[in-house]
């Protein structure tokens, strides 16, 4: 197991698990899953991704036939390289027990239909 922190970004062929998103080395995700903060789940095919950005300042937007999803938080970019690659089993929302201050941090995730 490897912890993702700001300061030592894992290579996006390894395995990564971290409070806040997991990844899976063995085969890629069918789905990925979305965990709110407020315990909702939600899971979306990776075939229904038409394209994933990311922003340093805004956090990464997925970009969805049916939706649009918003992850804000810090030093997303680990998580970004991961999701390109299809690998992200989960992304864990803050449920308000962070107390570091690096790492990754996924502080709300936000879903919009289109």
């Amino acid at each position: 197991m490897q912890l993702v922190n700001g300061n030592t970004p894992a290579e996006p062929d390894e395995f990564v698990t971290c409070p806040y998103f997991a990844t899976d080395r063995t085969k890629n995700p069918v789905c990925l899953e979305l965990r709110l903060a407020d315990g909702r789940r939600k899971a979306l095919p990776y075939s229904y991704i038409t394209g994933i950005n990311f922003d340093a300042d805004a956090g990464i937007e997925i970009i969805t036939t049916l939706s649009r999803i918003a992850i804000t938080g810090r030093n997303l970019a680990s998580l970004f390289d991961h999701l390109v690659m299809y690998r992200v089993r989960y992304v864990q929302a803050d449920m308000g027990q962070d107390a570091q201050e690096d790492g990754v941090f996924v502080e709300e995730i936000l879903i919009e239909a289109l």
